[in-house]
């Protein structure tokens, strides 16, 4: 297996039987050169980077305050309580 594909292989945590290397090597080896003809295009310094084809914006809300449910409202569900906490039966000794 070469190099890079053995690489990414294990990187990614999977298993690149040898038949398989040759042809991911091919096919890393495109992808980078690809990523490398992208690096050395020049862009006008006026053109600002895209992001996305729809403008997106984070829903962002103010924090309120809000009553919540009683102590003794919340454990009277509970199966088991002492009045303060749930009990849960012990997982460790």
């Amino acid at each position: 297996m070469s190099n890079l594909a053995q690489d990414v292989a294990k990187l990614a945590r999977i298993d690149l039987p040898d038949d398989e290397a040759e042809a991911t090597q091919a096919n890393l080896e495109k992808v980078l050169n690809y990523v490398q003809q992208l690096e050395s295009v020049q862009l006008p310094d006026d053109i600002e980077p895209f992001f996305g084809a729809i403008e997106s914006v984070n829903a962002i809300r103010v924090d309120q305050t809000q009553p919540s449910f009683a102590r003794e409202e919340i454990l009277s569900n509970a199966p088991d309580s002492d009045g303060q906490f749930y009990k849960v039966p012990q997982v460790f000794e």
